[in-house]
């Protein structure tokens, strides 16, 4: 059971013993919150059981944390494979030309021929050099030696 940072308040009834009124902590599980309640089943005064809606009320709570952790996964994995398609789409731009949006000093927009794709942080990077020229006799593109990192999100058109 997650017992780190657990804050639990108690108060005295009017038999004289301690019951537990609340217990906070962001941590506890679903696993740690049944527990809890099998515990406090296990205790109760006979007499007096908890009431069927108590019980219901702590059922849909159990219900709607275990559904939660259930979305949280699964928009991990839709994450994971988010990354993935992008990583595998980025590589088929490599010696590909693109445009992000950046335009050359003559108003022409500039253009890039991608050598690589890295992928930093969850972010997919496009590494390029600009196109400064074609080579007449062999129709090759002349490039910079300087390096672009350009955010696959930012590509505007690709060749």
């Amino acid at each position: 059971m997650a017992v780190d940072s657990v804050q639990v308040n108690s108060s005295v009834g009017l038999d004289g013993n301690s019951y537990t009124s609340s217990i906070s902590n962001d941590e506890l599980t679903n696993e740690d919150f049944l527990q809890l309640l099998l515990t406090e089943l296990e205790y109760q005064d006979p007499t007096k059981p908890m009431d069927s809606q108590a019980m219901l009320d702590s059922q849909l709570q159990m219900s709607t944390i275990d559904a939660n952790l259930k979305m949280s996964e699964s928009m991990d994995a839709l994450r994971a494979s988010y990354a993935q398609t992008n990583l595998a789409t980025s590589a088929s731009m490599i010696d590909r030309v693109i445009e992000n949006g950046e335009m050359s000093e003559d108003g022409t927009p500039k253009q890039f021929v991608v050598s690589s794709v890295e992928s930093q942080n969850g972010d997919i990077y496009l590494v390029s050099h600009q196109i400064t020229g074609v080579d007449e006799e062999t129709g090759q593109y002349i490039v910079s030696t300087e390096q672009s990192a350009i955010n696959f999100d930012n590509v505007s058109k690709i060749f």
